[in-house]
């Protein structure tokens, strides 16, 4: 059934129209988040080396360790030792834009199965899209050394929430039993 909802929903990777019933989207939906997360670990292992690298170094050449934080200050890190978030970002990016065009049409005929508009799927687009806009400069702010509040970081860690509140509403649109019609995985199968 998983091989077979894949075969499908790659067949049909650019019809928007018709409907998908849970069995045929489930599995392949699962199957590119899970493919999404694992090249997001692997794009992720190099730049974490990288800071283990940079943080041995700076362990050898300061073996006196941290600098001591400022009495009713918060111990600060060195620059040195800050995670390098730009080199994150654009793998990141176009490994979650690969997910987006891989799932867009099974979700648009999976909510034709629940009887409600495609444009659904779209809900949490405009708040990906102002993360990819502010994200880079979000990520600056918060590492920046030294660290200051910043109203940037703060729009983008409320966009996160945001966005994460429409991938679950879609999520719960998605799973819910869909009305009455055929079953697309039934109609591939030869008689």
């Amino acid at each position: 059934m998983v091989f077979a909802s894949i075969r499908h929903n790659l067949a049909n990777l650019f019809r928007l129209s018709g409907r998908d019933s849970r069995a045929s989207f489930w599995p392949y939906a699962i199957a590119v988040f899970l493919l999404a997360m694992a090249a997001d670990i692997l794009l992720f292992i190099p730049i974490m080396s990288d800071m283990m690298t940079r943080t041995m170094a700076y362990a050898r050449a300061h073996p006196e360790g941290l600098p001591k934080p400022v009495p009713g200050q918060p111990p600060i890190l060195p620059p040195e030792l800050m995670p390098d978030m730009n080199r994150m970002f654009v793998p990141m990016t176009a490994v979650g834009v690969a997910m987006i065009l891989l799932l867009a049409a099974a979700i648009v005929r999976r909510l034709h199965d629940r009887g409600k508009s495609g444009w659904w799927a779209a809900l949490p687009l405009p708040f990906k899209a102002l993360g990819l806009l502010i994200g880079p400069a979000a990520a600056r702010a918060m590492t920046a050394y030294p660290p200051k509040p910043s109203l940037l970081a703060t729009i983008g860690s409320l966009n996160g929430l945001c966005s994460l509140a429409a991938i679950v509403f879609l999520i719960v649109l998605l799973v819910g039993e869909g009305t009455k019609g055929p079953d697309p995985l039934r109609e591939d199968r030869p008689a």
